[in-house]
């Protein structure tokens, strides 16, 4: 398995995904970032994120799901390329964003979403439970790739990159890479490091 010891010059535009404002062992609610969302017309930077276009650009395009979509950049960017993308987020006001932009949101707990399996899952910064249960919900979702990234943290309750690759059972993991990151604005832009997991299913049980 890959370590965590690769540095890579790094630019990070945004921060869409939802992170905790109380630190990484809490996973934060709907009402907290309802809350938040109200504060402000865009809390986001509005950019897509740097590891996605890195990890992405050069994938044939096909079905993908963004967790934790917030405001929809990564989402917009996917689907500009071509990609059949669906935003989930727990915040109303965040899937109403980006349903006022035309893109295929909606209001879903990660916990209790079910859908068929995409192409491609992406994940940046999203509260995922560290539970054999969130895991298996997400290899359940990714036909293909999976994109996860954190901050570089640790956290007894929400999934970070370096745990996921040690729990994964059906995913192989491909790449674990840790990341300088220059945030232009946005929320997170206080942030270093991220650590940024690839994992693909195998050839031979893909589709």
């Amino acid at each position: 398995m890959p370590h965590v010891d690769s540095i890579h010059n790094h630019h990070e535009h945004d921060n869409e995904g939802h992170g905790s404002t109380h630190g990484p062992g809490h996973l934060p609610t709907r009402e907290e970032f309802e809350e938040r969302y109200a504060q402000s017309q865009q809390i986001w930077s509005g950019n897509v994120n740097a590891t996605l276009v890195d990890e992405v650009a050069d994938l044939r395009p096909g079905t993908a799901l963004d967790v934790g979509c917030g405001e929809g950049a990564d989402l917009q960017w996917l689907t500009d390329r071509g990609w059949e993308a669906l935003g989930i987020d727990f915040a109303p006001t965040a899937v109403q964003r980006c349903l006022d932009r035309g893109l295929h949101a909606e209001v879903a707990d990660y916990n209790e979403f079910e859908h068929e399996p995409f192409n491609l899952v992406a994940v940046h910064y999203g509260g995922i439970p560290a539970t054999e249960e969130g895991v298996a919900k997400l290899e359940a979702l990714t036909s293909d790739v999976l994109v996860f990234v954190h901050h570089d943290l640790e956290s007894d309750a929400v999934a970070m990159p370096a745990w996921l690759a040690e729990n994964l059972k059906e995913l192989e993991v491909v790449k674990l890479d840790k990341r300088e990151r220059r945030v232009e604005g946005g929320a997170g832009a206080h942030h270093s490091h991220d650590v940024v997991l690839v994992a693909k299913r195998p050839t031979e049980a893909a589709g």
